[in-house]
């Protein structure tokens, strides 16, 4: 009987809620974070070997947060079409090493969006998204400043920052123009986004004004494609959120800003006209030994390849020494055998990865695209702030236009921006934040940013 009683009373008693266990983290590693994240982009314009420091302590702080922070790991599968899409990128690499009988080092991308993999948990964890932003505008005001001074200071005609040139002598340009074509748009979208006090939007705008200006410096037409789309899409996006005095000033001023531009870096622009201009009259007369002629016969060998090798393609970095045999059996002219990618991703994908090779290229840009194009409506229609999702939709059609003129992911620099910059945005889309504390900052959180904007 007593027995029974005590099992009565047990089933009768009240239910508490187990609390669940801690996963904040100390605020020490989340200033930490954000000011290493911050401060990374600067490693893209100021390549030197100091950055290491950077990667360690991104390293570990990774580590730290993905074992003590429970929100960080679940953002991963909060993204699971882009972590698949990035993380399976190195399994995928040494497979077709093993096929094609390659190279281990055409493994080192894969190893590089691993590492980029692992330190997006950082993003999960930064108490100030602003500075965040700082950090990226400070990268374009530096790659600006950067190649102003190299044009006009140093007489150089084609900046490279601090790239180097190699035996073609223009690569190290069109990467430093990727480079500074991606800083200056995110600080342009900074610079008109009306929730953001005036004092960071000043920053943001005089950031993407030096920007537009090492852009133009450097006078390279893939970024300028790219900067003239998105940036354009950008500003019409915006214009569309004004009255209609407002857009008519944001008209004027455009207007006058690209005159002013446009008078200013004159014979940049003027140079690059003529050049284009007499490339295309070369290729007429059937002299394709030029830069606009190089990359049709490029492409053109690379869709030969992948018709004979439609499944697998010729293998990871193999495609400079199949144009070699081309170039040997007549098949193509003799000056294209010193390149070893086809200036076009998309092509340099299906050469050397076939069907399989595009469709995986494919989805390391429509996985976060996808990603982002959702998050980005899904936060809109909340009221939450957008500006993770935007920022990371102008990266993808950044590198999406950069991948039509040349390859993206030949250098580690940029290979390492585009993981850094995709995987750091994807996980903050996934960790919302409310309109109302990103522009008017409540209470408490107002409090930690203040602090944390005072350090």
């Amino acid at each position: 009987m007593r027995l029974a009683r005590y099992c009565l009373e047990y089933k009768n008693m009240p239910v508490y809620p187990i609390p669940p266990k801690r996963t904040s983290i100390h605020p020490f590693v989340g200033l930490l974070a954000v000011w290493s994240l911050a401060a990374f982009p600067l490693s893209f314009v100021f390549p030197f070997d100091i950055k290491v420091v950077l990667y360690l302590a991104l390293l570990a702080i990774a580590i730290h947060v993905l074992r003590s922070n429970k929100e960080a790991r679940q953002s991963y599968g909060e993204m699971k079409s882009v972590t698949l899409a990035f993380g399976l990128y190195a399994p995928y690499s040494l497979i077709g090493i093993w096929v094609h009988h390659g190279v281990i080092s055409s493994a080192d991308n894969g190893v590089h969006l691993l590492y980029f993999l692992g330190i997006a948990a950082c993003f999960a964890v930064i108490p100030s998204r602003r500075i965040f932003w700082c950090g990226l505008s400070a990268a374009a005001m530096a790659a600006g400043a950067l190649a102003v001074y190299q044009r006009v200071g140093l007489g150089i005609d084609r900046p490279y920052g601090l790239f180097g040139i190699n035996e073609l002598g223009l690569s190290g340009s069109i990467k430093f123009g990727m480079v500074t074509t991606v800083f200056t748009l995110l600080a342009l979208y900074a610079a008109l986004d009306s929730c953001l006090p005036r004092r960071f939007r000043f920053w943001h705008a005089a950031s993407a004004l030096a920007g537009l200006a090492g852009c133009l410096a450097i006078a390279s037409r893939g970024p300028w494609l790219a900067l003239f789309v998105t940036g354009g899409a950008i500003i019409a996006v915006k214009a569309m959120q004004l009255d209609r005095r407002r857009r008519l000033i944001a008209a004027v001023t455009l207007l006058a800003g690209t005159v002013l531009f446009a008078a200013l870096f004159y014979s940049e622009l003027h140079a690059r006209y003529l050049s284009t201009i007499a490339e295309l009259t070369a290729m007429r007369g059937g002299d394709l030994n030029t830069s606009i002629g190089g990359r049709l016969v490029m492409w053109k060998a690379a869709l030969t390849m992948f018709l004979a090798h439609p499944v697998l393609g010729v293998g990871m970095n193999q495609f400079g020494q199949h144009l070699r045999e081309m170039v040997a059996l007549g098949q193509a002219p003799e000056f294209v055998a010193i390149f070893s990618q086809t200036h076009n991703e998309y092509l340099e994908a299906l050469a050397t990865g076939g069907v399989i090779g595009i469709a995986y290229f494919l989805w390391l840009l429509g996985a976060p695209l996808t990603l982002f194009l959702r998050q980005l409506s899904r936060q809109h229609a909340a009221g939450g702030n957008t500006a993770a999702p935007a920022g990371g939709l102008i990266v993808i059609a950044a590198f999406a236009l950069f991948a039509t003129t040349d390859n993206i992911f030949d250098r580690q620099m940029t290979t390492s921006l585009f993981a850094f910059l995709t995987l750091g945005f994807a996980v903050m889309s996934v960790h919302r934040v409310p309109a109302s504390a990103s522009a008017r900052d409540g209470h408490a959180e107002q409090r930690d940013r203040e602090t944390v904007v005072n350090l």
